[in-house]
C-alpha cells in the first residue's frame, strides 16, 4: 500500500494482485505522520497537507507564535504545537466556540499562560495546579500551559471507527534531584464530526516517584437562554467564595450576592444569563457526576433555539469537574466542565487535603476527554 497525495493507491503483493480483503484490512489502518518543523510557518498561510475533507494549513500569529488550522466538512481547530500544544480556536457549523477575551492572538508568553489568555483549551499541571497561595512556589496552573515541545507532529489515518486527523506532541520537564516527565497530548477530529477527543499521556522518567495534578480546561462561549444540563451528581457541588477582597466593589458586592443565592440552590447556575447572575471576575465551582455504565459522565450547555456543546469525562480519571465562568466586557467564557484530577487551589492546599497522585518510576497514565457540538 502506498500513500500517494493523500489517496490510497492499490499495488500488488510479491507480485500477486492484491486480495481484495487484505487492501480493505490494511487501508483501516495505514497512517501518515509528519513531524513539524518550525521552517513550516511563516507569515503566509500554507497548506501542509490534505486527505480527503482533512485539510492542515500553517501560518504564523503576528506575535510569532506558530500554528497549525485543521479542518474537516464541518469546522475547524487551530492549535499551537509548539507552545503548550494550546487550542487557540475552535469552530464548528459556522459557529465560534471560543471564549471571548482581550486577545485576538497568542502571545509568546514567558512566565504564565495569564500574558495571554483567551484559548478554547490548555492542558494544566503537572508538578502544581491551580491560583497559587501566598505561600506556593508556583505560577497559575503551572507549566504545562506554555510548556515548550520539542516534538510535534500531525498525522492521517484510519482506525475501526474511520477516517481521522490527529495533532500530538512530545514535552519534557525535569529538575535535577526533583522530577523528569515527558508529557504527550493528542487531539483526534474524525470525518464528518463536530467534536474533539483529547488524549493526554504522561510519564515518569526519573527514579522517583512524581507528584502530579492535571486539569483539562475547555473554554465555551456563553450562550443567553443556554441550559447547563449535567449527569447526576454524586454528591453536593463545592461553591467556592474567591472574589478578591480589593476587587472593584459594584462587581465584588454583585458576584458575592450571586454565590449567596447558589448556597442555597447550586442549580440557580444552570441557566445562562439568568436574572441576578453575576460572575466578575469569575466564579470557580466544583461538582462531582456519577459516571454511566460505561463509565462516562457529560456536562452540556443547551441553546435556546436547540443544538449546543458538550464536555464528555471519565470521573474515575478525572474526579473533579470544576466549573469556571466568568463574564465581563473583557472575558467571556463558560467553562462548564474542566475535568481534573484535583481542586484548582494550589499546590499546597491540594496537599494538605491529599489530592495529589503519584506515579512510580517508568510509570504512565492517560486521561481522555471528549467535547465539541451536541
Amino acid at each position: 500500500m502506498q500513500m500517494w497525495h493523500g489517496h490510497l493507491a492499490r499495488v500488488s503483493w510479491a507480485g500477486r494482485p492484491c486480495h481484495e480483503g487484505f487492501c480493505k484490512r490494511l487501508s483501516e489502518y495505514l497512517k501518515m505522520k509528519i513531524n513539524l518543523r518550525n521552517e513550516f510557518f511563516s507569515e503566509v498561510k500554507r497548506t501542509l497537507a490534505e486527505s480527503g475533507e482533512f485539510k492542515a494549513e500553517t501560518f504564523r500569529y503576528s506575535t510569532g507564535v506558530d500554528a497549525l488550522k485543521v479542518s474537516n466538512a464541518r469546522g475547524s481547530f487551530t492549535i499551537l504545537p509548539f507552545m503548550g500544544q494550546m487550542i487557540w480556536r475552535c469552530d464548528f457549523d459556522g459557529r465560534e466556540l471560543t471564549m471571548k477575551s482581550i486577545y485576538a492572538e497568542p502571545k509568546d508568553c514567558v512566565t504564565c499562560f495569564n500574558e495571554s489568555y483567551g484559548c478554547f483549551m490548555m492542558h494544566c499541571g503537572l508538578t502544581a495546579m491551580g491560583n497559587p497561595t501566598a505561600e506556593d512556589t508556583h505560577v497559575g496552573h503551572a507549566e504545562l500551559p506554555i510548556i515548550r515541545y520539542k516534538e510535534a507532529y500531525i498525522e492521517f489515518g484510519s482506525d475501526e471507527l474511520g477516517e481521522y486527523v490527529a495533532v500530538g506532541g512530545k514535552a519534557f520537564h525535569d529538575m535535577c534531584f526533583t522530577y523528569n516527565y515527558e508529557f504527550s497530548p493528542r487531539v483526534v477530529l474524525r470525518k464528518g464530526a463536530a467534536k474533539l477527543d483529547i488524549f493526554v499521556t504522561t510519564k515518569n522518567l526519573k527514579d522517583l516517584p512524581l507528584e502530579y495534578y492535571y486539569l483539562c480546561h475547555i473554554n465555551y462561549r456563553p450562550v443567553n437562554g443556554s441550559k447547563i444540563v449535567e449527569s447526576p451528581l454524586a454528591k453536593k457541588p463545592i461553591i467556592n467564595h474567591e472574589v478578591p477582597a480589593d476587587y472593584h466593589k459594584p462587581w465584588a458586592d454583585a458576584t458575592n450576592k450571586w454565590l449567596a443565592v447558589l448556597d442555597k440552590d447550586y442549580k440557580a447556575q444552570s441557566i445562562v444569563g439568568a436574572k441576578g447572575e453575576s460572575y466578575k471576575p469569575e466564579i470557580v465551582n466544583c461538582y462531582f457526576h456519577k459516571p454511566d455504565k460505561d463509565g462516562w459522565a457529560f456536562v452540556k450547555q443547551v441553546y435556546p433555539k436547540g443544538g449546543g456543546v458538550f464536555v464528555r469525562y471519565r470521573p474515575e480519571e478525572l474526579p473533579y469537574a470544576t466549573r469556571w465562568i466568568a463574564r465581563t466586557k473583557d472575558e467571556d467564557a463558560m467553562g462548564m466542565c474542566l475535568p481534573a484530577t484535583c481542586e484548582h487551589k494550589g499546590r499546597l492546599y491540594c496537599q494538605a487535603h491529599n489530592q495529589q497522585r503519584t506515579l512510580a518510576p517508568g510509570e504512565s497514565v492517560t486521561f481522555h476527554v471528549e467535547t465539541g457540538m451536541i
